[in-house]
């Protein structure tokens, strides 16, 4: 699947889950999934578990602009469902921002 906007940005997000925490975390982000893809501005979001690794999980997010994607996090933020999302998690998240070269 390929997602193409001039001035849109990929937003990878790689979480180590917590030892038995795994069903838990996998049933509250499946809640949420619905609420992060009718954000303003996202063009896609999927979660992916890591096959090889499964307390390795990604969310794969793709916005309309940066800050499209920042109005999301400031959001989630004062909801407080990140504080929520990081008592499943082992360490902190990792986030890489990609652009794509060419459209």
């Amino acid at each position: 699947m390929t997602h193409t906007h001039a001035e849109g940005i990929v937003m990878l997000a790689e979480l180590q889950i917590k030892p038995g925490q795994r069903e838990a975390f996998l049933d509250y982000t499946a809640e949420n999934l619905n609420i992060s893809r009718s954000a303003a501005g996202n063009v896609a979001f999927d979660i992916l578990v890591d096959e090889s690794n499964p307390e390795t999980v990604m969310f794969y997010e793709v916005w309309a602009s940066a800050e499209a994607q920042q109005a999301y996090m400031a959001w989630r933020i004062e909801r407080g469902d990140l504080t929520t999302l990081m008592s499943f998690l082992a360490g902190e998240p990792k986030f890489t921002a990609l652009r794509s070269l060419a459209s």
